[in-house]
C-alpha cells in the first residue's frame, strides 16, 4: 500500500522539515508536470541542495528566498542525475555560493555532453532514429533541430565536481548517507539512504504515482534501459519495506515494496501489449497506440517514442521478437513464434 507522508504541499518558495535537518521545498516545471520536488541536507558547515530545478529567473528567485530563510550558508551541490529539472541551476548555484557538485561519473560526463555544444557533429544519425521509427524525413528533422529550449533549461555545468559512487557513503551532519546508484531513468542516478532513520532520497527512480521514462534515445540506440529499470526495482526491495522515500515529484510515501512491484507490473503489462500487437510486422510508431491512449505529438511523442523502443529493446534482447529493417529504412517489429 502506498501512503502518503502527513506534511503539508510546501507552497513555492516555502519549505517544511521532513525529518530532522532534511528539508523540502517545490519548484515550478515548464512542462507538463510542472514542479519537482528539492530536498535540503542541513550539516554543521552549512546546506546541501540536492537538485536544482531548470534554469529560470522564478527558480532562481525561490533558491535565493528559500536559502535566505535558513539563513545558513551553501556548503555543496548535489544532483541525483543529469536530466535538465535535477542539474539546470547545479552551475549557476555552484557558481554563486562557491561550492563543489556532487554527481556520479556517468550522470556528471553525460551532462557535459548532452549541453556542451558540439558545432559541426553529424546529425544525421539523429534523424535515422527517428526515421527507423516510423517518422517521415521530415517529421525527424524537426525533432534533430529542436534542441534549444532543452539546452537553455541548463546552466552551465561545473567545470569540476566530487564524484559519488555505489558503495560508498556521504557524511552529512548526523547523518551516513549510503549511496546507491540504479540506471533506467538515466545512466548512473543516485539515491540516498539513511538506514538508521530509513529514509531515502530517490530522486525519479522510484515516484509513487507516475512512471518515471524509461526511454531509448538516438544517442544510444541499442540501449537495454529497461533491463537496468527492472533490476533497480529488485534491488530497491532490499531497503526496508516503511522505508520513507522522498521523491523528485508528487509527495513523500511509504510502501516502497508495493511500489517496486506495480512498476513492475505496469512494464510487464507493456510487454505483454507489445507482444500481443507484433503478431504481424509493426514498426515502433505503429504500437504507440497499444501503450498509450492519448493523442501524442510534439514533446509527448518524443518521450513516447523513446519509451516504447526501451519495451522493445528488452523483448529484442530477451529473444521474444525480432526487428526487421524494411525498403524505406523503417525497423519492424515481429513477435516470435513462441513470444
Amino acid at each position: 500500500m502506498i501512503t502518503p507522508s502527513t506534511h503539508s504541499i510546501p507552497a513555492s518558495g516555502n519549505f517544511c522539515e521532513v525529518a530532522a535537518g532534511v528539508y523540502w521545498l517545490r519548484m515550478p516545471l515548464p512542462f507538463a508536470l510542472d514542479h519537482i520536488n528539492l530536498y535540503i541536507l542541513e550539516a554543521d558547515e552549512g546546506l546541501y541542495v540536492v537538485d536544482t530545478g531548470v534554469q529560470s529567473e522564478r527558480s532562481k528567485a525561490i533558491w535565493q528566498q528559500v536559502l535566505g530563510a535558513l539563513d545558513k550558508p551553501v556548503a555543496g551541490v548535489i544532483a541525483t542525475h543529469m536530466h535538465p529539472d535535477h542539474c539546470g541551476l547545479a552551475g549557476w548555484l555552484c557558481q554563486t555560493y562557491k561550492v563543489p557538485l556532487y554527481m556520479s561519473a556517468l550522470e556528471y560526463y553525460g551532462a557535459i555532453a548532452y549541453f556542451s555544444p558540439n558545432p559541426g557533429a553529424d546529425t544525421s544519425v539523429e534523424a535515422d532514429y527517428f526515421v527507423k521509427a516510423g517518422l517521415s524525413q521530415t517529421e525527424a528533422q524537426s525533432y534533430v533541430s529542436d534542441h534549444s529550449k532543452y539546452v537553455d533549461s541548463v546552466a552551465p555545468i561545473p567545470l569540476a565536481y566530487r564524484r559519488l559512487q555505489a558503495g560508498k557513503s556521504l557524511r552529512i551532519g548526523n547523518r551516513q548517507w549510503q549511496i546507491l546508484t540504479y540506471g533506467g531513468h538515466s545512466p548512473e542516478h543516485v539515491c540516498l539512504f539513511d538506514a538508521e532513520a530509513n529514509l531515502l532520497i530517490g530522486g525519479d527512480q522510484i515516484l509513487p504515482y507516475i512512471s518515471p521514462n524509461i526511454g531509448v534515445y538516438s544517442r544510444e540506440p541499442e540501449a537495454q534501459p529497461l533491463t537496468e529499470y527492472l533490476l533497480s526495482l529488485e534491488q530497491l526491495k532490499q531497503l526496508p519495506p516503511d522505508t520513507l522515500v522522498l521523491p523528485a515529484h508528487n509527495q513523500p510515501y511509504t510502501g516502497l515494496h508495493t511500489r517496486c512491484d506495480e512498476l513492475a507490473e505496469h512494464h510487464q503489462a507493456l510487454l505483454d501489449r507489445l507482444l500481443a500487437h507484433c503478431k504481424t510486422p509493426r514498426s515502433l510508431v505503429a504500437c504507440l497506440p497499444v501503450l498509450y491512449k492519448r493523442k501524442l505529438s510534439g514533446q509527448m511523442l518524443f518521450f513516447a517514442l523513446a519509451e516504447g523502443l526501451a519495451h522493445l529493446n528488452h523483448l529484442l534482447k530477451t529473444g521474444l521478437v525480432t526487428r526487421q529493417c524494411d525498403e524505406h529504412g523503417v525497423y519492424r517489429y515481429q513477435t516470435c513464434e513462441n513470444g
